[in-house]
């Protein structure tokens, strides 16, 4: 066998091996539950806003935390303890909040929605009702389009703190004096979950 032929073996070889470590576990599976934990799972796939990333912070506390990087087509799976949560997206000073009631041994999903010029939102995915729904079309396509997010480049993650740290407050301030109606779509219930 000539150098070029055993070269074209071992390529093969190599990518078939990939291919069969890709199909155990392909890119846009989300694990399963923890037990005794909830599980939020942040989708992203929008054409606007599609080459920016944001971080997605929790603000329970009432400072800001960096739970991860939301890139446009992909899904960033948080497990945390059941209880009360309030979440925060967006790059300062353009940000919104969406408050979550998980209970345990259930998956949340979200669809974090872009809005020009780099904004975002959040909006639960529902039973029923609400701008996504477990049933639709819409939702089984972002499912569909979206991998795994990726860790954040830490530089960004401390600019971006610095930035979120400083506006928060005004934030929240102004994100509580919206309308009831306007916080129900920005909740996440506790019957929102699938078991």
């Amino acid at each position: 066998m000539n150098s070029m032929s055993r070269s074209m073996v071992l390529i093969t070889s190599l990518l078939m091996s990939a291919g069969a470590a890709e199909a155990k576990k392909p890119a846009n599976t989300v694990p399963p539950v923890k037990k005794d934990q909830a599980q939020i799972v942040f989708l992203r796939h929008s054409t606007v806003n599609a080459r920016l990333s944001t971080l997605l912070y929790d603000t329970t506390s009432g400072t800001p935390k960096v739970v991860g990087l939301m890139g446009n087509n992909r899904k960033l799976v948080v497990d945390v303890p059941p209880g009360d949560y309030v979440f925060m997206i967006g790059s300062m000073p353009y940000c919104d909040f969406m408050k979550a009631t998980v209970l345990p041994d259930k998956r949340y999903h979200v669809v974090v929605v872009p809005k020009w010029m780099n904004s975002y939102s959040m909006r639960p995915v529902r039973h029923q009702g609400g701008q996504f729904s477990y049933g639709s079309e819409d939702f089984a396509d972002i499912q569909k389009f979206t991998t795994l997010a990726g860790k954040a480049p830490a530089s960004f993650v401390e600019e971006e703190l610095a930035k979120a740290e400083e506006d928060y407050a005004r934030k929240w301030a102004q994100w509580q004096n919206k309308l009831p109606e306007e916080k129900a779509l920005l909740t996440l219930r506790p019957d929102d979950g699938e078991t």
